[in-house]
């Protein structure tokens, strides 16, 4: 089980189409200093883009920064598919959402 805190956004109820478009422009801002173009679906996994863990570093801190998330250290290596990210990230923002009204 992933122990993620949510930091409370100010901002519009994103859909789970939002979300997973924010989620593949943070993997593309850290994969595109490779200079390689990616074809990603919520299938891809982690591993299959040979993530190493300077990337996975960045790619949670990008994360946290783009959603108002804080994902814990510990917690990083479960995120293994995009769409793994996308479902964590949309139940949080969801969460929030409706603790807010």
């Amino acid at each position: 089980m992933l122990n993620i805190t949510l930091i409370p956004r100010q901002g519009k109820k994103m859909n789970r189409d939002e979300i997973r478009d924010s989620v593949l422009k943070v993997l593309g801002r850290v994969f595109s200093s490779g200079g390689k173009e990616l074809n990603l679906t919520e299938s891809t996994t982690l591993a299959e883009l040979n993530v190493n863990s300077t990337q996975m570093i960045n790619i949670v801190l990008d994360l946290e920064d783009e959603f108002g998330v804080n994902i814990g250290d510990s917690d990083a290596p479960n995120l293994y598919t995009v769409g793994e990210i996308v479902t964590v990230i949309d139940s949080l923002l969801n969460a929030s959402n409706k603790s807010a009204y």
